[in-house]
């Protein structure tokens, strides 16, 4: 062979030395990329939580985050039904961020009158107030009494309320000139509108829920993985023995947490409980036991502990702080919403602590959202029996 056609060939050999490497390097890779992709699309149900969380998370984050006001309830004291006391009741239940839920003529009890209607505020016009409003040498004086356990309404309250009445009585009386009026704004509950005292018991609810429905939900999955959970639903035990045994360490794990995050919110942020203890650990215990046993219902459904995890974190969390109450008003949401947050269970229980923590009520006054929190866990603790042995 001619010495040029040799070095020839040895040339293209050498440049072909690196295109071969790449070329199998982008084999190697594009088997992988195919492997994995069958594993995705094999695997639907994490493929669809993952598709379906943004579209979820939108409309929950696009309709739910909302500081703004709508319907508050409010209640309007007022001995004579004067014209002017009328007028002021027409301008303030116009307008889309207050209701006037009654009009009563005397308040004894101020603080009952409001827990009577769960209302927000409480509008007090002094009986003589037409007659002062219209003498140049007297200036009524219009007292407001607002809710201070929610600190993101009270403070919404407290801050529009004295614009709308000072915009009702001008239109009432015709002028542009600003009427001799004092309007005193008192906070109840929380005078100083400590966020603290509003986050705590929030926090509790969200602490709470997330880590008792994910340590059921883990345990029970880590079994259907490891093979024992089979041995189990073999036995004579019946699945709500299996159930019963699985969550009663974990009751006693998460009210160990309850009680660590209230002495952690009494030494550090000055929280405390104007209620009864003993009310308060109790419904806490249902709660806990309630949450559990959501968690159970997700460990029949989820195949391995990854699918658990990720189907109980969107679960609790997001709709323990956008739904519940915690931040954003239920009566400022679209009315599809109003009705989901009732299958939430740290919607009631928000509402339960606050009244025993901030507002130091008992039973009687909580029975309707305590009662709703016992239904929740009751068909929850069903479903989790029902679909237990049929699912694993």
């Amino acid at each position: 062979m001619p010495w040029y056609r040799e070095k020839a060939d040895t040339a293209m050999k050498s440049d072909n030395k690196p295109n071969s490497r790449l070329s199998k390097t982008g084999n190697r890779l594009k088997a992988v990329v195919l492997k994995e992709s069958r594993h995705i699309l094999r695997d639907r149900q994490t493929l669809a939580i993952i598709i379906a969380m943004p579209v979820m998370m939108m409309f929950l984050y696009g309709y739910a985050l909302t500081l703004d006001l709508n319907n508050a309830a409010v209640i309007v004291e007022a001995p004579l039904q004067s014209r002017a006391a009328t007028s002021l009741v027409r301008s303030i239940d116009a307008g889309t961020m207050f209701s006037v839920e009654a009009v009563v003529h005397a308040a004894k009890d101020p603080v009952a009158l409001m827990r009577k209607y769960n209302a927000k505020a409480l509008l007090r016009i002094p009986p003589d107030f037409e007659r002062d409003l219209r003498n140049k040498g007297t200036t009524p004086e219009i007292n407001v009494l607002i809710d201070g356990s929610d600190q993101n309404t009270g403070t919404i309250i407290r801050n529009v309320m004295e614009p709308m009445i000072m915009n009702a009585v001008i239109d009432y009386l015709k002028t542009d000139i600003p009427p001799s009026l004092v309007i005193d704004s008192q906070i109840l509950y929380n005078p100083r509108q400590k966020s603290s005292l509003f986050f705590i018991p929030g926090l509790m609810a969200i602490i709470l829920i997330m880590i008792s429905a994910l340590l059921t939900s883990l345990t029970i999955t880590r079994e259907k993985e490891t093979g024992t959970m089979e041995q189990l639903l073999v036995s004579p035990l019946r699945s709500w023995e299996i159930i019963a045994g699985k969550i009663s360490p974990y009751i006693v794990l998460a009210a160990a947490d309850g009680v660590l995050i209230m002495l952690v919110g009494r030494l550090f942020f000055g929280v405390g409980i104007s209620g009864s203890t003993a009310l308060l650990a109790f419904v806490s215990i249902v709660y806990i036991i309630t949450s559990l046993a959501l968690g159970l219902i997700f460990s029949s459904v989820a195949k391995n502990q990854q699918q658990a995890m990720l189907m109980v974190l969107p679960a609790t969390m997001l709709p323990t702080i956008v739904l519940s109450g915690f931040i954003f008003p239920i009566r400022s949401m679209p009315l599809p919403l109003q009705i989901l947050t009732q299958i939430i269970p740290a919607t009631h229980y928000l509402t339960v602590i606050r009244g025993i923590i901030l507002k130091g009520v008992g039973l009687v006054a909580l029975w309707q959202p305590f009662g709703y929190l016992v239904l929740t866990g009751a068909i929850f603790l069903v479903i989790s029996v029902k679909i237990f042995k049929v699912k694993l």
